[in-house]
């Protein structure tokens, strides 16, 4: 090289530069770092100079039943009471609490707690039951066939004082050392077993069997769907020609499979084609050609059976019965909380809109639209329910008669863990909801009437709703419930049945009541009976007079052009009202 120097000279250097480099920062950190440390020590020192000068403060403590004022230098509450000798213990409440640090006119406060365990014994009044007897006349005198006895607990209670007065007390363990007993009293009921005429088609499940009543109940007519019914899908069309219905398979990638059979003497029942379905149901205002809805699942062996698709098809019943369905998908599937369970469904009165229910959100589908993002429109949230088992409670929904409102059951609060259900109604062309009941109950089921004439009222176009109630809502999933009404508005709120002081035997879940045509009878399951109660009368009389467990009523005429098939005949289903139901929806 010219300058004498070679590769590894120069590596040399250049190693030796950077290492120049390195000390002189690390010099530098160092006596940056040593300078900022005694910027702190002179500051801790001038604090501790500080509380070493101070002189003592004021400090005020007040403790079982004295005040006292003490000059102190203590540096916290717990230093000035220990300085000071004032006991106190784990259990007592002081206030500021013991870490805080004192300042002048410091004021403490130490209540002593203690607490005490006591049994106490408290009779248990015994409660009045009623049972009906249709054997025995109205005019009867009451038999009294079990005397009641009143009962004793032994109830251990939890008492917490605050200087030794008493704050609190609970109850910890409550044992029955002799049950209640209670008086059960026997009444007539006035109405001999006999015929009942009323408007329509009435058709139930009886002793797992279809069975029509064609305006009395003097002759049940069977109908031949098989007696393998699996009661998810029962219902008459808008007028009761014809009964849809779901039976149950044995096909091990199937659980069920959808049928239609008409209502007349004699008719043949015909497959659907379509199997695994959760919910299907007749289009109201379709009396011509008939058109339904459903939704489908998949078969799965564990439980509940099956995971729902969430979808949602619409097809025309061919009047050909050799002829298949051909449905159309409106709806491909729909993420929703615990989805895996399904929803509810509900045609609206005009036949555009269905409305639908999840764990937590009730909306509506617009049939007629073909935009996704707004066919589906969510109309209320609220918290789910966790059942902590293998089913979802889905809240009840109901169509108001004109098409506007929804009446559904809604869990209430923030916490999924609550026991809390109410009933409230939402507009659907606004999104406006309202509570009608509290503490309903999860099995609620509200169900809004077909319009009526009332005349007490002045009002050509009256609704009501009814609905159970819980006896305890606290436990209402295994509460027994009584059948309430209530006006549309939310007033005139009553018992319907049983009257107060009877036993309840209403059905929990599934479909348990049906609307006359009229708006002024109801059909409903009791004790496994079929009754109809005269919402005019108030009399409640007993259809099914036999052992059989009835289920899923289901009443027809309805729906807007049915209702005026009924009462002007044939000639005015083309002349049937035009419900403007919705035509405006909110968005999302």
């Amino acid at each position: 090289m010219i300058d004498g120097t070679g590769p590894g000279d120069w590596c040399v250097s250049t190693h030796v530069e950077k290492r120049g480099k390195i000390e002189r920062y690390s010099r530098w950190f160092l006596y940056w770092g040593v300078f900022l440390l005694l910027i702190l020590l002179g500051a801790c020192a001038d604090s501790v100079s500080e509380l070493a000068t101070r002189g003592p403060i004021a400090i005020t403590v007040n403790y079982d039943d004295q005040t006292e004022t003490i000059p102190s230098t203590a540096g916290n509450v717990r230093e000035f009471l220990d300085e000071n000798g004032i006991p106190y213990s784990p259990t007592d409440l002081i206030d500021p609490p013991p870490f805080t640090p004192l300042i002048e006119e410091t004021e403490i406060s130490i209540v002593r707690v203690s607490e005490s365990v006591e049994s106490i014994e408290r009779t248990v009044p015994f409660q009045r039951r009623t049972v009906r007897n249709e054997s025995m006349s109205a005019d009867d005198p009451p038999v009294i066939i079990q005397s009641g006895l009143p009962g004793l607990q032994e109830i251990t209670v939890r008492i917490v004082y605050h200087d030794l007065l008493e704050f609190s007390r609970q109850e910890t363990q409550v044992v029955v050392v002799e049950p209640a007993v209670d008086e059960i009293l026997m009444i007539g009921v006035g109405a001999a077993p006999g015929n009942i005429e009323f408007d329509g088609i009435l058709s139930v499940i009886s002793g797992g069997n279809a069975v029509v009543m064609r305006g009395s109940s003097s002759y049940p007519e069977p109908v031949n769907t098989g007696n393998d019914l699996d009661y998810r899908v029962f219902a008459l069309s808008p007028t009761g020609s014809h009964l849809l219905y779901t039976r149950a398979t044995t096909d091990t990638d199937q659980f069920n499979s959808l049928w239609v059979i008409g209502t007349e003497r004699g008719d043949v029942p015909r497959s659907i084609e379509v199997n695994n379905v959760l919910w299907a149901a007749w289009n109201p205002e379709r009396i011509g050609e008939l058109q339904i809805a459903y939704t489908t699942g998949e078969y799965t062996d564990t439980p509940p059976g099956w995971v729902a698709n969430n979808d949602l098809w619409i097809g025309d019943l061919p009047q050909d019965r050799f002829a298949e369905i051909e449905p159309e998908l409106v709806v491909e599937a729909y993420p929703a909380t615990y989805g895996w369970w399904g929803g509810n469904y509900v045609w609206s009165p005009a036949g555009r809109y269905i409305a639908y229910s999840y764990a937590d959100e009730i909306g509506v589908i617009d049939t007629f639209s073909t935009d996704p993002d707004e066919q589906r429109i969510r109309l209320h949230t609220f918290t789910e329910y966790n059942t902590r088992s293998d089913w979802v409670w889905v809240p009840p929904i109901s169509w108001s008669p004109e098409g506007i409102y929804l009446a559904f059951g809604q869990h209430a609060g923030d916490d999924p863990n609550t026991t809390d259900f109410e009933t409230w109604v939402v507009d659907a062309s606004n999104g406006v909801t309202n509570r009608f009941v509290e503490q309903s109950g999860m099995w609620s089921m509200p169900s809004w009437s077909p319009r009526y004439s009332d005349p007490l009222r002045g009002d050509q176009d009256s609704s009501q709703i009814a609905f159970l109630r819980a006896t305890n809502p606290a436990d209402s999933q295994r509460s027994s419930y009584t059948l309430w009404l209530m006006d549309r508005d939310a007033s005139n709120v009553r018992q319907l049945y049983p009257p107060a002081g009877e036993n309840s035997r209403f059905p929990r879940g599934g479909i348990f009541m049906a609307w006359g045509p009229d708006g002024r009878d109801i059909a409903f399951v009791y004790d496994d009976a079929l009754y109809i109660i005269d919402l005019d009368s108030g009399e409640a009389r007993r259809i099914t007079q036999d052992d059989n467990v009835v289920r899923n009523p289901t009443w027809a005429p309805y729906g807007p052009a049915a209702f005026e098939l009924l009462k002007f005949g044939e000639g005015a289903a083309g002349a049937v009202l035009q419900l403007t139901e919705l035509d405006d929806f909110p968005s999302e």
